[in-house]
């Protein structure tokens, strides 16, 4: 063989298996590039709570590290209210803050009917959600209804909420109608990728229907509940 036709040859060999490493870190990039949008110069709006300790019915109660290292959240907030005649409310809140798809699974799973089940709660019904508004941004609460261990009426309102992504129910009506994977790739697709996010877990206790306990809620726990616009 010509050995200029052999170099040659030799050479296109080499050309072709350094394209391939090239073609994935080409692409690789691209997709980093792609999810890494530019941080907004207006910031980011970030809801937050904090529970309050100005009155003798509000008590707060650490949350178990086991909780936390479960949920791998940044800041966790619990405690229990108490609504007058025999009326009280669980209030739970966790943030997430700048976290990756792990992070924001969490906020999609845990779903009441498993958590609550895992308690020895028994699932009555699932109820239209509520919403709740904050300086025109929405925020919407599923609501299961319970029946507890000694047979009395439960009702979960749970708020998943991740920056950008309002107005819906996260648990079950992400975007499309289908589920997480349709939320991820419509985030693909529009380049929003949401890294804060939050979680409310209010359990009503003591009241006659979800009416009741939405007001109470609402009294109670919803007005201390703040939209800040943040800069990184």
């Amino acid at each position: 063989m010509n050995p200029t036709s052999s170099l040659k040859s030799r050479t296109r060999v080499w050309l072709a298996m350094a394209a391939i490493p090239l073609a994935v870190l080409s692409s690789e990039a691209v997709a980093w590039w792609w999810k890494h949008p530019p941080e907004p110069g207006e910031g980011r709006n970030l809801l937050e709570y904090v529970f309050p300790q100005d009155s003798e019915k509000n008590f707060s109660v650490a949350v178990s590290d086991k909780v936390v290292s479960v949920l791998f959240c940044d800041k966790s907030q619990a405690g229990w209210i108490d609504g007058g005649n025999g009326r009280r409310i669980s209030v739970n809140f966790f943030e997430w803050n700048k976290t990756d798809s792990y992070g924001l699974s969490q906020v999609f799973g845990h779903s009441p009917e498993v958590c609550m089940g895992i308690l020895g709660n028994e699932v009555e019904a699932f109820l239209p959600s509520r919403t709740f508004t904050i300086d025109g941004h929405q925020l919407v609460f599923d609501i299961t209804q319970f029946r507890d261990e000694n047979g009395m009426p439960l009702y979960i309102f749970k708020l998943a909420w991740a920056e950008g992504m309002e107005g819906i129910n996260l648990l079950r009506d992400v975007p499309g109608g289908a589920d997480k994977r349709s939320f991820k790739f419509k985030s693909v697709a529009r380049r929003h990728f949401p890294r804060h996010a939050r979680v409310m877990i209010l359990g009503i206790y003591g009241t006659q229907n979800d009416t009741e306990a939405w007001e109470l809620a609402h009294r109670e726990v919803l007005k201390d509940l703040t939209m800040h616009n943040i800069k990184f």
